[in-house]
């Protein structure tokens, strides 16, 4: 009997976990879409010399101190409740206009969570890794 409620509980923590792994793939992808319409809309702030925010291993944390810094806080501000030290983002710029501006901006979030339910852990890896891209073009 006691075997049969460990499983049950078992397999109730993993449930949940992926559950929760699922969700966070939402909020990635929310995330993404708000930066490319950032980019897109030409909301930068800081230096454009300097290096952007998503390019530094602390830029999520720290926006201020690199270029692009407002795309950085609308990733943070839509990861909701997850760790931005946990997240990676890249962006890719296509399209020149006639000043010589990229026109279209894709985002790219990454996240590694790791995993702790140990029976999810056994089918999945010691952590979950979870992607988001989104594409937005300048008006």
């Amino acid at each position: 009997m006691a075997g049969a409620i460990s499983l049950v509980f078992a397999f109730s923590v993993a449930g949940l976990q992926a559950i929760g792994l699922g969700l966070r793939s939402m909020q990635l992808h929310e995330a993404a879409v708000v930066a490319s319409r950032t980019m897109a809309h030409g909301l930068r702030v800081g230096n454009a010399g300097a290096m952007p925010c998503w390019q530094a291993s602390d830029g999520l944390l720290r926006p201020a101190a690199y270029s692009e810094a407002e795309v950085c806080r609308a990733v943070v501000s839509n990861l909701g409740g997850l760790d931005p030290r946990l997240a990676s983002v890249q962006v890719r710029q296509a399209g020149i206009d006639q000043a010589g501006n990229p026109t279209t901006f894709t985002v790219t979030i990454s996240y590694r969570e790791p995993i702790s339910s140990a029976l999810l852990r056994l089918f999945a890896g010691e952590s979950f890794v979870s992607a988001s891209e989104a594409t937005s073009s300048a008006q």
